[in-house]
């Protein structure tokens, strides 16, 4: 039984080679190309082979909306390799360093190390950051730095717990996606709640002095591109702007889009893959995912242990920065039109399953061992069926 979650990792890693393989006809390179622009000084895009779409057409000039770190990362590797250097590395590292970095945090919440394997393999493997991981799409890439950050950050609070570094991790989540500032208010609560064990004043300096930095740069990022310190050029994308999307002639962000976030997020269901000419007979492989969205309980089903979740120290914060993290996805109107599960729920994902541990302090049951493990199968197997596509079905042909 304790090599139970060995064989579950290496069942996850095998299929994620073959998800990888299989997803080869998304082969964005937007932070390679921005990574050589800065080392030519420039902030914009070279014109020259340009991926299709996901960046903003600025008086003649291309750029990129989403935050810069990623690029900054790159810069050393676009120095060696050039613009063709793979941005992917990105998001394997990043599913690398999540992985041990929740081992390493379930081990400070003082789980065995089995569970916190178990732990780990759920967060990674059974939720939609592995389809983020896995498929090379730059808004996809955004997503697993940012996670890979926040994590690190809750690492080091229930470590050592130096404010500095914390604030300094914020700050790179930020840069990485600005939603990501919502984890700033996680700590502001967490520091003022601890307030007689510690110099509050100190804290909030020493935590907020990097992000403030962070924020003032991507201002002047922006001012740099668009002449507006707020201005990030997501409005001006081209992807939107060169299609006849209704949704966004509602609001980029309207309250009107709540119920369908809230839809996506908590109650879509797979869809059924019918038989043709007859009324209602399913074929195999009898589901598929939709490509807006799927609700977490199907993507992730050890969530429903959120139902057992006992009160720690930290939930009041975790649960505030929840909702406020939560807020602009809620309204966005961009719901999503090729993703598996709701991915934006990564920006709170990792709060959310620092409070769902708190249902596990007297041991990982056989249940919810058995729904981690069903999760990663199903993922595993359904995961690009948003696009009609199950390469496990015939994995040996990714094998090459």
């Amino acid at each position: 039984m304790k090599k139970l979650p060995l064989l579950v990792f290496v069942f996850a890693v095998f299929c994620g080679l073959i998800i990888f393989r299989a997803a080869w006809f998304t082969n964005d390179r937007h932070f390679s190309i921005l990574a050589l622009s800065f080392l030519h000084n420039d902030l914009f895009l070279s014109p020259a082979n340009l991926p299709n779409g996901d960046y903003v057409d600025y008086f003649g000039k291309q750029y990129l909306f989403f935050g810069p770190m990623p690029s900054i990362l790159l810069i050393p590797f676009a120095a060696v390799w050039g613009r063709n250097f793979q941005q992917m590395v990105l998001s394997f590292s990043s599913l690398v360093i999540i992985f041990f970095s929740i081992f390493r945090l379930c081990r400070r919440l003082k789980f065995n190390s089995e569970t916190s394997f178990w732990l780990c393999n759920f967060f990674v493997f059974g939720t939609v950051l592995y389809f983020v991981g896995l498929v090379n799409i730059s808004a996809y890439v955004v997503q697993a730095v940012g996670v890979a950050f926040v994590v690190l950050s809750l690492m080091e609070y229930f470590g050592r717990r130096r404010w500095f570094l914390v604030g300094l991790l914020v700050g790179a989540a930020v840069a990485t996606r600005i939603t990501l500032i919502g984890m700033a208010v996680f700590y502001i609560l967490e520091i003022v709640r601890n307030f007689k064990k510690i110099n509050v004043a100190k804290s909030v300096a020493l935590f907020l002095i990097p992000i403030i930095f962070s924020a003032v740069m991507l201002g002047i990022y922006n001012f740099k591109r668009f002449h507006n310190v707020f201005d990030t050029g997501y409005t001006k994308n081209v992807s939107i702007l060169d299609k006849n999307y209704y949704n966004y002639k509602l609001g980029f962000f309207n309250p009107i889009h709540i119920p369908a976030n809230l839809y996506e997020f908590i109650f879509k269901s797979p869809e059924p893959v019918m038989r043709d000419g007859v009324e209602f007979t399913l074929k195999f492989p009898y589901l598929k995912a939709d490509g807006f969205g799927m609700g977490i309980l199907f993507t992730s089903p050890l969530f429903i242990y959120l139902l057992l979740a006992k009160k720690e120290e930290y939930t009041i914060s975790a649960v505030v920065a929840i909702v406020i993290l939560l807020i602009p996805s809620l309204l966005y109107w961009g719901i999503g039109s090729s993703q598996y599960g709701y991915r934006y729920s990564l920006d709170f994902l990792p709060l959310l399953f620092l409070i769902l541990t708190s249902a596990f302090k007297n041991g990982l049951g056989n249940f919810a061992k058995a729904l981690i493990v069903f999760g990663i199968v199903f993922n595993c197997f359904y995961m690009l069926s948003i696009w009609d596509t199950y390469p496990l079905l015939n994995f040996w042909v990714y094998l090459d």
